[in-house]
């Protein structure tokens, strides 16, 4: 398997910038994620999905973005692309069908999601983008990360946790020998 990373291009929205997503294909649907939050793209010619990625000493825990949408197809992907994404502190990466390119669109041509998304889906979506005659969902960077992100939170609290039980250990054992 060849895997190989794509020119990874920094990118710094200012306020006067126009917004840029990545526009990519899962499971036939076209979802744009900010580029500001890409990190990089990995490809694998044949189709085989890796395990979290480590690029430049940093992990990737994988998210499995089609899972979650509901948008699992039957047959294997021909190629796969990687999207490696961050927020904050809060990294992962996504296996997609294909990477179309970077979209640099106006403002005003980020559209607010329809009334139809009423539900929890207001929360994994920031809007739509139009891109060559199709929509493409900009995904919430925020959502797509959160279970990295809560185990995070967990792996954090239980290291307090287990701080907390031995500082009372050491406690107790000290009232012991006074």
């Amino acid at each position: 398997m060849s895997v190989s990373g794509k020119r990874e291009e920094c990118v710094s929205p200012t306020s006067t910038s126009p917004p840029r997503f990545v526009i990519t294909t899962i499971g036939g649907r076209y979802l744009a994620f900010q580029a500001e939050h890409i990190q990089g793209v990995l490809t694998s010619e044949d189709g085989e999905f890796l395990p979290a990625p480590v690029v430049k000493g940093v992990t990737y825990p994988v998210v499995n973005l089609a899972v979650r949408l509901n948008l699992v197809s039957e047959r294997r992907w021909d190629g796969t692309e990687v999207v490696l994404l961050a927020d904050g502190t809060c990294r992962g990466c996504v296996w997609v069908q294909k990477v179309h390119g970077i979209l640099e669109a106006h403002r005003s041509q980020v559209l607010p999601l329809p009334a139809q998304f009423c539900g929890p889906e207001r929360g994994w979506y920031r809007g739509m983008v139009l891109f060559d005659h199709n929509v493409a969902l900009v995904m919430n960077t925020a959502w797509v990360l959160e279970e990295q992100l809560k185990g995070m939170l967990s792996r954090t609290e239980l290291q307090g946790t287990e701080s907390a039980v031995a500082l009372q250990g050491v406690i107790e054992s000290e009232n012991q020998a006074c």
